[in-house]
């Protein structure tokens, strides 16, 4: 039997490199995506090249069918998508900054994983990642704590 296929989108860095790493060490076909080419290179060569490494920026909904037509049939989604827009204090933060980081987290999320149904397995999971922001009140994190909390309403 073949092993599992999973892909972790967002894996340069954290939490996404994290799952990457212990997905390897449990035998699975990994796939890492991430918008930077080169924090991804970087992170395919820490994992020790037991991965296949594509640069995506999930935030561009258009060309997620085609990244996903290329990764092929998959079992199991990791969504690990971070971003930094959106923090500061509420009384000053821009709301185009907070609209950027819905744009790569929320929206993201959401298009990604609608863009990877097709080709995932129908005993497969996907798994969304948020921060605690969604859940706890800490100073400068109003904007990331709105985009995270609607990344966890995504999941029921």
């Amino acid at each position: 039997m073949s092993p599992p296929h999973s892909v972790v989108v967002g894996a340069s860095s954290g939490i996404g490199l994290a799952t990457a790493r212990r997905l390897v060490e449990l035998g699975h076909k990994v796939t890492i995506t991430a918008r930077d080419a080169q924090k991804l290179a970087a992170a395919a060569k820490a994992l020790g090249g037991a991965v296949t490494a594509i640069a995506m920026d999930a935030a561009d909904a258009a060309a997620l069918p085609g990244v996903f037509t290329r990764i092929g049939a998959l079992d199991h989604l990791v969504l690990a998508l971070g971003s930094g827009k959106g923090g500061g204090p509420f009384a000053t933060v821009a709301l185009a900054d907070v609209r950027k980081g819905f744009e790569e987290k929320v929206f993201a999320h959401f298009a990604t994983a609608q863009a990877a149904l097709p080709r995932l397995a129908p005993t497969g999971s996907i798994t969304l990642m948020a921060a605690v922001s969604a859940h706890a009140a800490m100073p400068g994190t109003a904007g990331l704590g709105a985009a995270n909390a609607a990344v966890a309403a995504l999941v029921p």
